[in-house]
């Protein structure tokens, strides 16, 4: 085992050599023996897109151990049933978290607030990692020598580490097939149903918990999720395969139907519904009256712009947690979905709805 750890150690450190003389990332291993799911599971996404550092973390941990970590920095993890371990003792699969003691609720927004996955302990408070975001682009990369206590410590931040233990009980049935009958099952508001297994498609309709649904298709990964086509309320389209529970039979899904008034187009006054939480759009009811949300606390301001798209002119600029009333949208344009807002006393415009929550 000596030898297999110091093989390793030794073509990690060949391998980023190399790398950096071809200019690419430089990569990260993990010991041999340090299995864990959480591990394995952020690994599975290395070079797609993972969102926000945060609930790219909680979207790896609900996948590989079954378990949700709350919306907050320190007690969220707790809420999960997480234990904190020291930087000595931290090991693949425990997660880092940097953040201001004083200031953990969910809308903290400040800057060195970050999350990282450990896949190894160099020792010394140095750990190889997996995060997303950490270039500011939502990707999810390795991070061979992360040093979260230094990188703390200059911007006046603390540093926990948690284990979250628990096998590998993944969030999405791997059985769906052609054929099976579902139940939409969301966390929460609404299911997206999207035009493509992808963030990226259009939102066709959101359909409501107890929606029934046909699989029509074989599954598909992409963005971090596993997708499958369905028909429901009317219409054909993808959705993420995680908010759907599998039902005995299309009989079976028939019964919970709901009326056909519940499964309608959503109204002009909507924003779209979550495919995961704070990853795509935040869910919200189908109600014509205006819907309350607040900004979410991604990195700099939310721009409000004078109509849907990003070559649209910019009114303002949002800060994290800022009130807005949604009055219109969603509309897809430039690869997003924009709902129209109002700030009281303030602005009156356009925002990508992937950048707020309820």
């Amino acid at each position: 085992m000596f030898y297999r750890l110091v093989d390793l150690r030794l073509m990690f450190v060949l391998l980023v050599g190399v790398l950096a003389v071809a200019g690419a990332a430089p990569s990260a291993s993990r010991a041999a023996g340090e299995e864990s799911p959480i591990a394995n599971t952020a690994l599975k996404y290395v070079g797609s897109h993972g969102g926000q550092c945060w609930t790219f973390m909680q979207q790896v941990v609900f996948e590989a151990t079954g378990k949700r970590v709350g919306n907050d920095y320190r007690a969220g993890y707790f809420e999960a049933g997480a234990t904190e371990v020291s930087a000595a003792e931290a090991k693949a699969g425990d997660i880092i978290q940097v953040a201001d003691d004083d200031d953990t609720s969910p809308w903290a927004s400040y800057r060195g607030l970050h999350t990282a996955i450990v896949l190894e302990n160099l020792g010394n408070g140095r750990f190889n990692a997996v995060d997303s975001n950490q270039n500011w682009d939502e990707m999810v990369r390795l991070r061979p020598g992360y040093e979260p206590y230094r990188l703390a410590a200059a911007s006046g931040l603390d540093v926990h580490i948690y284990r979250i233990t628990g096998g590998a009980a993944p969030a999405v049935p791997v059985s769906f097939a052609t054929g099976d009958a579902a139940t939409v099952a969301p966390d929460s508001g609404c299911l997206n149903l999207r035009s493509e297994p992808s963030l990226k498609g259009s939102v066709l309709t959101c359909l409501k918990a107890g929606t029934a649904a046909n699989v029509t298709g074989e599954p598909v990964s992409a963005d971090g999720f596993t997708w499958v086509k369905v028909e429901a309320a009317g219409k054909t389209g993808w959705v993420a395969a995680r908010y759907l529970a599998k039902t005995q039979s299309p009989a079976t899904a028939a019964a919970v139907e709901p009326p056909p008034a519940t499964v309608s187009e959503p109204p002009a006054a909507t924003a779209p519904a979550t495919d995961a939480p704070a990853v795509d759009a935040p869910a919200t009811a189908k109600e014509p009256a205006a819907v309350l949300a607040k900004v979410d606390n991604s990195p700099g301001c939310l721009r409000v712009r004078k109509e849907p798209g990003t070559g649209a002119g910019i009114l303002d600029c949002l800060p994290a947690a800022t009130a807005v009333a949604i009055i219109d949208g969603p509309v897809d344009a430039s690869g997003l979905a924009w709902v129209k807002v109002v700030v009281e006393g303030r602005v009156t415009g356009w925002v990508a709805s992937a950048f707020l929550l309820q």
